[in-house]
């Protein structure tokens, strides 16, 4: 979609769910970490339409940029990035959300995490309701990659994932934008 779509969808969107929610949305992050390419200066608009926080711009190849930084980072207008978390650095990476901690072993993410708490990193942790249900269908027609991404270790995913956030404490990303 052009821009001018992009932002009227967006507003309507916002609108949608603040009325749904009766809160404010302050915080986006587009479809596939979409804003790339042509769209890749777009979040110039986050904060007229609202936002305090953008969680778009993700730090891996294909789907990202591998030089954009790994923590969050105060862009314009005072609006924050705050980038999905990724282990490791160079040219080999993994996301800390979905197919990532599904496949990794348990105690690599859980020391990733652990990190990620200690530095008050302001990290979002990326959670899509699908993961949590192991029988979901299958779709027709997905590329072997997104059926790899989409299948991989579901199985016992919701179980893990509570271990995996045993005695952490997490913190609502509006509040720590707030604290800054």
């Amino acid at each position: 979609m052009d821009r001018s779509t992009w932002r009227a969808s967006l507003r309507e969107g916002k609108a949608l769910l603040e009325d749904l929610g009766g809160r404010p949305v302050v915080g986006y992050r587009a479809p596939e970490w979409s804003l790339r390419g042509i769209a890749a200066d777009w979040w110039q608009d986050l904060p007229e339409l609202g936002f305090r926080y953008d969680s778009s711009r993700v730090p891996l190849a294909v789907i990202g940029d591998p030089a954009m930084p790994r923590r969050p980072y105060l862009l314009a207008d005072g609006l924050w990035e705050l980038p999905p978390p990724v282990l490791w650095s160079g040219p080999v990476r993994m996301p800390l959300w979905g197919w990532g901690p599904r496949v990794m072993p348990f105690s690599l993410v859980r020391r990733a995490l652990e990190t990620l708490a200690l530095e008050d990193a302001g990290t979002p942790l990326v959670l899509h309701p699908w993961e949590l249900d192991a029988e979901q269908p299958r779709l027709p027609g997905l590329s072997l990659g997104h059926r790899y991404t989409h299948g991989i270790g579901l199985r016992g995913y919701g179980g893990r994932l509570r271990e995996l956030l045993d005695g952490f404490r997490l913190t609502p990303l509006e509040a720590w934008v707030e604290a800054q």
